[in-house]
This record gives C-alpha cells, sequence and structure tokens, in this order.
C-alpha cells in the first residue's frame, strides 16, 4: 500500500515538473528561408527591461553565424519580416524610452537589418509616428500602426520603408475606439 501511495506521488510530482518546464515561457521567434540558408530571429528576455534580438544562420555549407544586439528598454511588440524588398527578413522591436528629441517615455519602433545576412545592425531608430504609437505590426511588407489621434480615438496608418525610413502612406482607418482599431491592425 506504502509504495503505491510513493509511486503516485512521484507520478504526480513527474507531472507537476513536466507541466512547469513545459508551460514557461518560449522566446519570441521568427524562422526563414533565402535560397538554401535558414535564418532564425529571436528575442529573449534577459531582465526585466533588458532583451536581446539573436539571429541565427545556418548556411548550406555547414556554417553557423550567431549575433545578438541588446536592448536596455521594456520591449512590448516583436515583428519580423521583409519591409526592404530584398528577400531578407528586417526585425521590427517596439521599445518603451524617451529620445533625444522627445523626452517624453513613449512607445517607438526600431527597425533592425541582417547586415550580410546574419549580423543585427538598426535600420531605422524611430522616435515618433505621426501620431503617439500605441501598436505596430507589419502586413504585407509594410509597418501598420495604431496611433492615438485624441483621447478616446485612434487611428489605423500604414507605412513603407523606404532609404531612410518608415514613409506614411495613408491612414486605413480613423475615429476609431481601442478595440476597434486592434481588430483592423
Amino acid at each position: 500500500m506504502i509504495d503505491l501511495i510513493v509511486m503516485i506521488v512521484k507520478i504526480i510530482l513527474l507531472i507537476l515538473l513536466l507541466c512547469i518546464t513545459g508551460c514557461q515561457k518560449q522566446p519570441d521567434t521568427f524562422q526563414f528561408s533565402t535560397n538554401e540558408t535558414k535564418i532564425t530571429v529571436s528575442l529573449h528576455q534577459i531582465q526585466d527591461t533588458v532583451f536581446d534580438i539573436q539571429a541565427a544562420v545556418y548556411k548550406p555549407d555547414g556554417d553557423t553565424t550567431l549575433d545578438t544586439w541588446r536592448l536596455n528598454y521594456p520591449v512590448y511588440r516583436f515583428d519580423c519580416a521583409d519591409i526592404t524588398g530584398d528577400g531578407i527578413p528586417e526585425i521590427a522591436v517596439g521599445v518603451i524610452k524617451p529620445t533625444r528629441f522627445d523626452p517624453i517615455v513613449r512607445k517607438r519602433l526600431f527597425l533592425f537589418k541582417l547586415f550580410d545576412t546574419c549580423y543585427v545592425r538598426p535600420l531605422w531608430l524611430g522616435s515618433k509616428m505621426s501620431l503617439p504609437l500605441v501598436d505596430f505590426r507589419i502586413v504585407n511588407g509594410r509597418v501598420r500602426t495604431i496611433e492615438q489621434e485624441g483621447e478616446n480615438s485612434f487611428v489605423v496608418a500604414e507605412y513603407e520603408y523606404k532609404r531612410f525610413g518608415l514613409e506614411w502612406l495613408a491612414y486605413l482607418k480613423r475615429g476609431l475606439s481601442m478595440e476597434e482599431a486592434f481588430e483592423e491592425l
């Protein structure tokens, strides 16, 4: 009888252990292939306000390159897609921080490129969008944002990457509630 109880307790502990280790948050990860090269881009939280962007590039000859870019700011969004049209994904990171030209702590959008297809480097470190930024996604190679137009009024805007940063294309919808804006995003 005691052996049975001990075995049941061991099984319960094993299930709990598997559940705890299996339920831990995994890093945000995106995987891409260009020609025969495989690219994995991920975001790892190191501390509350410290994150690492990591790129792992696996080439067909067996060569692997791993590069990391440290962000010392809170991150609220991480996305990855080709927005320059070169076939290599760019990394979009939403950070919360002040800037030299805007000292208010706000949500910002940073874009990174994979230089030489493997090194994480800044592409555009945005200080502002046309209105205060709430959130963003990359949709069909363009950056789509929710921006705050008024106290309870939001817009969904679309931007395209040009040579020196993001160029505003259009407000897709205006005068939305926050919930409606997220549905449009």
